[in-house]
């Protein structure tokens, strides 16, 4: 049976050709050029000041990119190859990007006007041959990676725009914000290792649990893990950041 997040991600995955100018890094530095913030500039600044609350949960519920990493996933069935050097690409293009942006709005400070539906006065993304023929060449773009390097590769190793609410959830952990986290019950784990197999970004979850610390830049929150607990041992809460559970794994190690 599938979860609401699942469908709501999938919805969002079909909506795509109507939303895909709010969803598009490029449009935000278009607009810019042309001293206008467009519709994707509010987005993606959600994105970032949602991270200090509910980390990276967005792109779980949210992002019809990662909508298409999902139906990817579940039609390819493929393991993530782990090439740790890979991820640095995502970095790159992100600082690339955030740089571009940033100096764009400096050099334009007090001259942009706000336009919502930059690029988008018929309401729809995707509407003429040209604007479908990018689409089309955008959705393929973003398939290369799972294809060849298995489950939602091109989140751990091409998206620019993950930079944004991972830097708010390092930020919001090391200010220790009260927030959406994973924790654990580690007594209560039977090292079943269900947790792991269901995680869509990969992560030895179980492992996490046995050393007491579910912090991860890469969790995306989206509670995959926990229904697939049949001990109770992993819960998502509104908290702050356990401290102590911290300084113990600091002294194990």
């Amino acid at each position: 049976m599938i979860s609401k997040r699942r469908l709501l991600l999938f919805m969002m995955l079909l909506l795509l050709p109507i939303t895909l100018n709010y969803f598009s890094p490029y449009i935000i530095i278009d607009g810019l050029v042309n001293k206008i913030l467009a519709g994707a500039f509010f987005v993606w600044s959600f994105m970032f000041i949602s991270s200090f609350f509910i980390g990276r949960a967005f792109c779980a519920y949210i992002c019809p990119y990662g909508g298409l990493q999902m139906a990817a996933d579940r039609i390819l069935c493929k393991p993530l190859k782990q090439v740790r050097w890979m991820r640095i690409m995502r970095y790159i293009l992100g600082i690339l990007w955030i740089t571009s942006v940033a100096i764009l709005t400096v050099l334009n400070l007090g001259k942009v006007q706000v336009n919502l539906l930059y690029l988008t006065e018929t309401f729809v993304s995707v509407d003429s041959m040209i604007k479908l023929i990018g689409y089309y060449v955008i959705v393929f773009a973003l398939l290369i990676l799972p294809l060849l390097m298995g489950k939602r590769a091109s989140c751990h190793y091409l998206c620019p725009m993950s930079i944004l609410n991972v830097t708010g959830t390092k930020i919001k952990n090391i200010l220790n914000i009260p927030s959406l986290r994973l924790t654990a019950a580690s007594e209560k784990c039977i090292n079943c290792k269900q947790c792991s197999k269901a995680c869509p970004m990969s992560l030895n979850v179980a492992e996490m649990v046995k050393m007491n610390n579910m912090d991860s830049l890469d969790c995306i929150l989206c509670g995959e893990c926990c229904n697939a607990c049949k001990s109770n041992v992993l819960k998502r809460k509104v908290k702050s950041k356990d401290i102590n559970s911290e300084k113990q794994v600091s002294v194990q190690l």
